[in-house]
């Protein structure tokens, strides 16, 4: 055996050895890629807020803030990722919103402690309308939030009621005022000569001459790509209308995806999947589509795929909402502590040792309009906890070339007793609930530390050190042959 260095250590107290430590690479610094996935189970509908400097002008949106919909416990574990949500509405003051869940044929009902402000937005309750329709993609309510009315694209089950087929409007009675567990459904309305694949409604709120509000029901179907206009001899009663004119959007886009007024109805707002952005077409006469005007703006969202579903307004149209993909975050291809050759994980858990520096690329233009973040708590700020910046940088701006957000994770000593410096930290956005995931904060392998000898010709070392595997048995030296021995109360450390 050739000795490459020897180790004599002077106090001879068998039992009492401690302390040895070969300090290896500190410091390294490692790249990561974190990317967003949007397709499947991880598309993470949710609702993105703009705010308007001037009311009912998209050309003067800013963009405020968005909320998760489907993973703000609006799902247990037999809907997780398979939500699909097509459409939303909001109450009269804004304290309740409400969702259309295609995939489970159901209604969310959420309430916001402070009236269209989505960030305060929590779940409530939600209904199932799987009896009249397996495919429910919008809703809308009557100005007292009596009555319900779901655009139903799929028709039902031959179990359920196999008379009922796709392109209805289903009506429902509310008991309690915009409370969606007191809906009954009352009565159905086949739009289906106009179009199968209605996307969108929405009745008139103010009168127009002789019509009242609650008379006039507007539209926008995905196969004609068009807004089809029907008149109601009883406000808000389907069973009175008749269809009464169209108007074709199909130059300016061919998925349309949600209909809005202004206040005044002298403004129709129309959102579009295939250029990404809301539409504005003035009208003439106040709710008449037959003198819809040409488009006079088209505001584009951000350039990743948001994959538009629906859009609404605020009371005074100082603010705009879209229902849209939120995604979910992917550490390095779904490369984890957990890992899974056949799929990309996402929430997955990473490991990052102590006293190293990680730069993460944040490029991905699926990033816009998002952040990546750390924190002790698990989920951060949208759980209750705090944003953790020590030794945090940021560069660039999300979701654009270049953009990195740099960690250094802290080193802990050199101890007799097993820990990190950090006990655990978790990445997270601030804007969604459950699309992170959590970092273990391991010592670096390299740091080899003995801990004491008993006396005889083997050593013991620090063992499971933050959930991680033996640092010293697994360390590049004991691979290399390194071997320890005690002679008369001396270490010695030979290498093979």
């Amino acid at each position: 055996m050739s000795k490459l260095t020897q180790f004599t250590v002077t106090g001879k107290e068998k039992d009492d050895f401690y302390g040895f430590n070969i300090a290896g690479i500190t410091n390294q610094s490692v790249r990561k890629v974190i990317t967003k996935l949007t397709t499947g189970a991880e598309r993470n509908d949710s609702i993105y807020e703009y705010a308007l400097s001037s009311a009912y002008d998209a050309t003067t949106a800013t963009f405020t803030t968005t909320q998760s919909l489907v993973r703000n416990n609006a799902e247990n574990s037999t809907q997780s990722g398979k939500s699909t949500l097509n459409g939303f509405e909001f109450n009269n003051d804004g304290t309740k919103l409400y969702s259309v869940d295609k995939f489970h044929a159901r209604i969310i009902q959420y309430s916001l402690s402070t009236g269209y402000d989505i960030s305060t937005l929590t779940y409530e309750k939600e209904k199932s309308i799987s009896t009249e329709g397996q495919s429910p993609v919008n809703l809308t309510f009557n100005n007292d939030g009596t009555k319900m009315f779901v655009i139903e694209n799929g028709g039902s089950t031959a179990e359920a009621s196999p008379q009922i087929a796709a392109g209805n409007i289903n009506e429902y009675t509310l008991s309690s005022a915009f409370d969606v567990a007191t809906a009954t459904y009352s009565q159905r309305f086949s739009v289906a000569t106009q179009d199968a694949n209605m996307i969108d409604l929405h009745f008139n709120t103010v009168a127009r001459g002789a019509v009242n509000p609650g008379e006039l029901l507007f539209l926008v179907g995905d196969d004609g790509n068009d807004i089809n206009e029907y008149l109601l001899t009883s406000a808000y009663d389907i069973s009175t209308a008749s269809f009464v004119d169209a108007h074709s959007i199909a130059t300016e886009d061919d998925k349309p995806r949600g209909i809005e007024f202004n206040a005044a109805g002298t403004k129709i707002y129309i959102t579009g999947a295939t250029g990404n952005d809301v539409m504005e077409y003035p009208l003439v006469t106040e709710f008449d589509i037959s003198t819809t005007q040409a488009v006079t703006s088209n505001q584009s969202f951000r350039t990743n795929n948001i994959d538009i579903k629906g859009f609404s307004f605020n009371s005074d149209g100082t603010k705009m909402y879209v229902l849209g993909i939120g995604g979910t975050l992917c550490v390095d291809n779904g490369d984890d502590e957990k890992p899974i050759t056949h799929i990309t994980r996402t929430r997955n858990d990473i490991k990052l040792y102590e006293g190293f520096t990680y730069v993460f690329d944040v490029s991905d233009t699926n990033l816009l309009q998002s952040d990546f973040k750390f924190s002790i708590t698990n989920g951060g700020t949208k759980s209750g906890g705090v944003e953790y910046t020590t030794n945090v940088t940021t560069s660039g701006t999300i979701g654009v070339a270049g953009a990195t957000v740099t960690i250094q994770i802290p080193r802990k000593s050199v101890s007799l007793f097993p820990g990190s410096a950090i006990g655990v930290l978790y990445y997270y956005e601030s804007n969604f609930s459950n699309t992170g995931g959590k970092i273990y904060t391991p010592e670096w392998k390299g740091e080899l530390q003995l801990t004491k000898t008993d006396g005889k010709d083997n050593v013991e070392t620090r063992f499971e050190t933050k959930e991680q595997e033996d640092i010293f048995k697994n360390s590049f030296f004991m691979r290399a042959g390194l071997t320890f021995s005690v002679d008369n109360g001396d270490l010695k450390v030979e290498l093979n």
